[in-house]
């Protein structure tokens, strides 16, 4: 009975595994008021909280936020912007552990190792990767300038493979307008060194040894259809509207969802698609037949007289 038990409790443990994200890494400094967007709901982001895949880090205007590799290796965002995390895979005897995230705009700070995780750092405008690289990144609406400090890192125009990506060595410069191929320049510009933030001219401090104990986010409130519209939109649409299909049984964000229906017209689709309930009908009560009184076999004295 207890080997059973047992079993019973491992595989539900096993079929439970595949929904939790995988840590991708340790948000080890803040500044301003960044906010993590986990499931449906926005938290309040504090030092010491794991990053999983699919969260959001929201940084806002002057606000920075640095996160952690697992194995070695970071990033800093300084906002406003935010970070999707999109996913994380696992290194092996044989390849390092890749993570890879979306930036919908900012400053951002690349750091790795050797031995550490790969990074990649997707945009509307192109992609950067670094393996064994420190860079910075910064994306605006229609343009995408990359400095690499050391190492060398890659730039990948938006469809193209990454064997068709540009290498940038340290002290390089690279640079993508929309509509336009990647340009290089032996040094950064001028203007971009003066827009610079003074906190990514040295090194990321490494800060992982003062959160061994993970620490959890506070849950702020449910997510208004004003604050994902965007993702809604995006390139990661697909997982965003499933991420959030169940929102539709709120009337508020139903509400939301119908007046900017081109957003999202699969949902829109869908409730057009949908059969109509069937009408309600009157059930009437069952009618109660009336029994037939039984014949009697006897008679009345008087009734007996009156028959002879």
């Amino acid at each position: 009975m207890k080997t059973n038990k047992l079993w019973f409790g491992c595989f539900w443990l096993m079929a439970a595994m595949p929904c939790l994200g995988a840590d991708v890494g340790i948000v080890t400094l803040l500044d301003g008021k960044p906010r993590l967007l986990r499931g449906t709901a926005w938290f309040t982001l504090v030092e010491g909280v794991r990053i999983r895949d699919s969260d959001v880090i929201d940084v806002p205007e002057k606000g920075q936020m640095q996160l952690e590799m697992m194995d070695g290796g970071a990033l800093s965002l300084i906002g406003p912007g935010a970070l999707y995390s999109v996913s994380m895979t696992g290194g092996d005897a044989k390849q390092r552990a890749a993570a890879e995230f979306w930036l919908s705009k900012g400053w951002l700070k690349l750091d790795t190792k050797p031995t550490a995780t790969r990074l990649r750092m997707r945009s509307g405008l192109g992609s950067v990767l670094t393996a064994d690289a420190a860079a910075v990144v910064h994306l605006t609406g229609d343009t995408l300038d990359v400095f690499v400090e050391t190492g060398i890192a890659k730039v990948v125009e938006p469809g193209k493979s990454d064997s068709a990506g540009t290498d940038v060595k340290g002290g390089a410069f690279a640079s993508r307008a929309a509509g336009k191929a990647v340009t290089t320049a032996e040094r950064a510009p001028a203007t971009f060194v003066a827009a610079l933030p003074r906190d990514f001219m040295d090194a990321l401090p490494l800060r992982t040894s003062r959160f061994a104990n993970p620490r959890e986010p506070v849950q702020d409130h449910e997510a208004t259809y004003p604050e994902v519209q965007a993702w809604l939109a995006g390139p990661y649409r697909v997982s965003f509207m499933k991420r959030f299909e169940p929102k539709l049984a709120d009337p508020t964000f139903k509400a939301a969802v119908d007046a900017n229906s081109k957003a999202t017209p699969e949902w829109a689709t869908a409730a057009k698609s949908a059969p109509p309930p069937p009408p309600l009908t009157k059930v009437e009560p069952p009618k109660e037949e009336k029994k037939a009184e039984p014949e009697r076999t006897w008679r009345w004295p008087w009734e007996k007289a009156g028959a002879k």
